[in-house]
């Protein structure tokens, strides 16, 4: 069995759909979800405890933790690329799952920030997003606590005839790393 740790239930949707692109067969106990970055990284989280038993009982042989890096901006000592690496090799180290467990940096592989919903959104078309943000200036919609909802909401509503490209050279690493999950389960 393997886990695939992430932030919210919306990281959850939209790795499955990602698996369902790539035809990987998964079940929903493959997925945790803990409500948040900081969540994601409490060591005391309760649902670990469950975890690390699993993984000492056989049951869980591999872990994928897909956590958003975040703005630096937005918290200095949990958020950024650099503070984001740092916290999750310590929370595998910590749970003691370092040597069957990997992760994946959910954000723009250009500016390395952000979100999984950056990484989608890095997908497509450079002038719908122009369209999108335009929206937002508009509408005074320009909060950045909801501006990743904001912005996959629009596609989603706008776009649904043109999902995310699956295909683009952004997912390569997230393919990689979730068909070597993956790989050798039933």
């Amino acid at each position: 069995m393997v886990k695939i740790i992430c932030e919210g239930v919306r990281d959850v949707k939209n790795i499955k759909k990602f698996l369902n692109f790539l035809e990987i067969s998964f079940h929903d106990e493959d997925f945790l979800s803990t409500n948040g970055k900081s969540f994601l990284l409490d060591k005391n989280l309760h649902e670990y405890t469950i975890l690390t038993t699993k993984v000492k009982e056989g049951f869980v042989q591999k872990i994928l933790f897909i956590i958003d890096v975040d703005h630096v901006e937005n918290d200095q000592a949990l958020c950024g690329r650099k503070n984001t690496v740092s916290k999750i090799e310590t929370l595998q180290s910590d749970l003691g799952v370092k040597e069957i467990s990997d992760y994946y940096l959910a954000c723009d592989p250009i500016t390395q920030k952000g979100y999984f919903e950056s990484l989608l959104l890095s997908t497509v078309d450079k002038e719908v997003i122009k369209c999108y943000k335009a929206f937002r200036t508009c509408t005074n919609l320009n909060s950045k606590t909801v501006d990743k909802n904001i912005l996959t909401e629009l596609h989603n509503l706008t776009k649904p005839e043109k999902p995310y490209d699956f295909s683009h050279e952004n997912f390569n690493t997230l393919k990689t790393k979730l068909q070597t999950l993956f790989e050798g389960t039933k």
